[in-house]
């Protein structure tokens, strides 16, 4: 059974902070912080004026010495060839995590270009919403996140696309095409590329630089999201128009580019030994890419999105290779566990994307425990269960602790067998006792909040689903699932209360999935339904209740206007 999917936006209380956040920014900057209006919302005594402006001088000062640094570091070497050999290969030269460079106004603007970029992708291309596919690159990509930089990352996209392509943007937001899993060999590659990416948001590659190097990478976002977008469609297609960006950029941005490249070559290649992938991955990646590069040139097809985004020469790759030999080694274990979470993500992806056949799956089964968990999936898709019922007997088979190393996925297969016979509780049962065990996965929580939605248990669906939507408010896939918890709930209950603030709910949360998907017309639509229904209950005696839901729909309605009106 498919799943379309979820994610969201901010809540009032976080709205509130912002709007006082930006009233007190404009008020800074329209005075001195010495001076004071009487009618002013914000009026400072004296001693606090001269701590104000004493510690916002010293910020800046921090803010133009850090950017100083890092710029003229980079002018003064751009092309240092031995600065990745390390005396010591245990002590990693990570990036600073203290001051990065960027003022508050400029983390607020890229966080602001990251929703932006959020919400073009989620409104252009098709998605990978697979909540296992999702928590396991999700779980690689915060790890490496965690190496080298503060702030967590705004959002991880996995794009439903064959092509080898991977992408970063400003604000934390990482993208990755499903062909780049399939085109790897290993999660060591496979981490080799999201620490390539990683890198570039740490070193700020999309940030520093003269203001028209900002201009021409900012084209080039734009360029890369409407590349991604067309590659749905036509790959030759999304070929010209990211060759048209780099084309209109190329003068002033591709030495810049190659230097950058050079330096997410270096870190991140820090960053993912750091975090416990081998090294030599990298090397082994861009030999794929160039194999698969000089093939594509012979048979007169477009370069691999990633090869175009990402220029790759034989010098970067020469490089990569030497450096990777002053890393120690992984032990034996890492790299069994790290191959066989890769075999079950790789028959994962294919099985979910229905990229694979019977025969493929049927013929790898015999050495792949990935492969036949996928198998079993596959049953359960074309409604063939007693095949479905005999790999899960086979797989049940197995010694207890090869078993264990299967779940929650083993679990999660079982009861999407289930599911697929109309047997919720059995899967909600199933779901529940992984979800016990493994309370913070977000992929539990959603499945199990299907399973109990669909056995008629709302509400519990509803607690589940609730600290996503906080966690992550662009979570689209946990958005959709709280608009079917309440529209079940709006059907079953009994109350005439309950079931009118959960038909206003499911609209709202409606909203939320639209506004994630760039549809802000649709999800303005939404809010003003729920609105009108909520000033009916005004008149009621639930009016204690429309009173906080209005308020919410007001300040939800303001966020949507505010992000439709948003241009980078």
């Amino acid at each position: 059974m498919s799943h379309s999917h979820r994610q969201l936006m901010r809540d009032s209380a976080r709205m509130n902070s912002l709007n006082k956040y930006l009233i007190a920014k404009r008020s800074l900057m329209a005075e001195s912080p010495l001076m004071t209006r009487p009618n002013s919302c914000l009026c400072l005594s004296a001693a606090s004026a001269m701590k104000l402006g004493l510690s916002v001088a010293l910020l800046t000062m921090t803010t133009v010495a850090n950017s100083s640094d890092s710029v003229s570091s980079q002018e003064a070497a751009p092309f240092a060839y031995n600065s990745w050999q390390m005396p010591d290969s245990e002590a990693l030269d990570l990036p600073n995590l203290r001051g990065q460079g960027l003022s508050f106004a400029e983390q607020y603007q890229n966080k602001l270009l990251g929703e932006w970029s959020l919400r073009n992708v989620n409104g252009s291309v098709k998605m990978e919403h697979d909540p296992w596919i999702q928590e396991t690159l999700k779980d690689m990509t915060w790890r490496l996140n965690a190496q080298a930089r503060q702030q967590a990352l705004m959002g991880l996209v996995v794009i439903d696309n064959p092509s080898i392509n991977a992408f970063a943007a400003p604000g934390g937001v990482i993208g990755l095409n499903t062909g780049t899993i399939l085109a790897a060999n290993s999660m060591d590659e496979l981490a080799s590329v999201v620490a390539h990416e990683v890198a570039h948001l740490s070193q700020h590659h999309y940030e520093n630089g003269a203001d028209e190097r900002k201009k021409a990478l900012l084209m080039q976002i734009g360029g890369m999201l409407a590349a991604i977008a067309a590659s749905a469609v036509d790959g030759d297609a999304a070929a010209a128009v990211m060759m048209g960006s780099q084309t209109a950029t190329m003068n002033s941005s591709m030495a810049f580019s190659r230097s950058n490249e050079r330096e997410a070559d270096r870190v991140g290649m820090q960053i993912m030994t750091q975090a416990g992938y081998d090294p030599r991955a990298m090397p082994r990646f861009f030999a794929t890419m160039n194999q698969q590069s000089q093939l594509n040139q012979v048979e007169n097809q477009f370069l691999p999105s990633f090869v175009r985004s990402h220029p790759l020469s034989n010098e970067r790759l020469s490089e990569s290779q030497s450096r990777a030999q002053h890393y120690p080694s992984l032990s034996l274990n890492q790299q069994q566990r790290h191959q066989a979470m890769f075999d079950l993500l790789y028959w994962r992806v294919q099985s979910a994307g229905k990229r694979a056949s019977e025969t493929v799956l049927t013929t790898a089964a015999k050495n792949s425990v990935g492969a036949k968990l996928a198998l079993m999936h596959w049953y359960g898709e074309q409604q063939r269960f007693k095949e479905a019922n005999e790999v899960m007997a086979e797989i049940t088979a197995l010694p207890a602790p090869q078993r264990q190393r299967l779940e929650p996925l083993l679990s999660i297969t079982h009861s999407h067998i289930l599911s697929e016979q109309g047997e919720w509780s059995q899967a909600a049962d199933i779901l529940e006792s992984q979800q016990r065990v493994y309370p913070e996965r977000r992929d539990l929580r959603l499945y199990l909040a299907e399973a109990l939605t669909n056995s008629n248990q709302p509400t519990k669906a509803q607690a589940l689903l609730k600290p996503l939507t906080e966690q992550q408010p662009s979570d689209r896939y946990a958005w959709q699932s709280l608009q079917l918890a309440n529209e079940k709930l709006a059907k079953t209950t009994t109350s005439q209360q309950l079931a009118s603030i959960a038909t206003i709910n499911a609209l709202r949360y409606r909203s939320h999935d639209q506004l994630w998907s760039g549809r802000y017309e649709s999800a303005l639509t939404s809010l003003t339904q729920a609105k009108k229904l909520t000033e009916k209950l005004q008149t009621t005696a639930q009016a204690s209740s429309a009173r906080p839901l209005l308020a919410n729909i007001n300040a939800e309605i303001k966020a949507v206007k505010t992000a439709k009106d948003f241009e980078p």
